[in-house]
């Protein structure tokens, strides 16, 4: 009888920004329904994040060509067994929600989360408050008083202008 060998394996993901950001927990689910089909066990996960992508990816998927520059990045840490991941390839290959994806070997000792600076990705439909419009508006008031406070230096080029045609 052999005995089963399970790896850590981790699972890092971006989803179509084109989903409503109420549908990504379910999608989340999904994806580790899939991971359990494959009798893998999920451990660690990173809940995904609106973000800008370093580059525009583009998808072909059927005969519809899609280019992505945003998307929902998040990760799921999981135990299976290698075989097992074969299948879990193919489900993921088939699933149109995906921009990419990429299956990794990890080690427990890796199983920390980093958290870096959030930054806000920069979505189409950005909507300005009052409060920053007003902030926008005193600061060029302000641009505008500093550069009216100047002294005025045209009379002294025009009177350095006559006394050289004078000479």
């Amino acid at each position: 009888m052999s005995e089963k060998t399970t790896r850590l394996y981790e699972l890092g993901y971006i989803l179509v920004p084109t989903m409503p950001e109420v549908e990504v927990p379910a999608k989340v689910e999904s994806l580790k329904s899939v991971i359990k089909k494959a009798e893998g066990e999920t451990t660690t996960e990173g809940n995904p994040e609106y973000i800008d992508l370093a580059y525009t990816i583009e998808k072909t998927f059927g005969s519809k060509k899609s280019k992505y520059s945003q998307g929902y990045f998040g990760f799921i840490k999981f135990n299976a067994e290698p075989s097992a991941l074969e299948s879990l390839k193919k489900s993921l290959d088939a699933d149109a929600d995906l921009v990419r994806y990429i299956l990794i070997k990890t080690e427990e000792a890796n199983n920390v989360i980093f958290k870096k600076p959030k930054v806000e990705a920069k979505r189409g439909d950005a909507v300005i408050d009052d409060a920053e419009l007003e902030d926008a508006d005193e600061s060029v008031d302000d641009i505008i008083a500093a550069h009216e406070a100047l002294p005025d230096l045209l009379p002294e080029i025009e009177a350095d202008k006559v006394e050289k045609e004078a000479e």
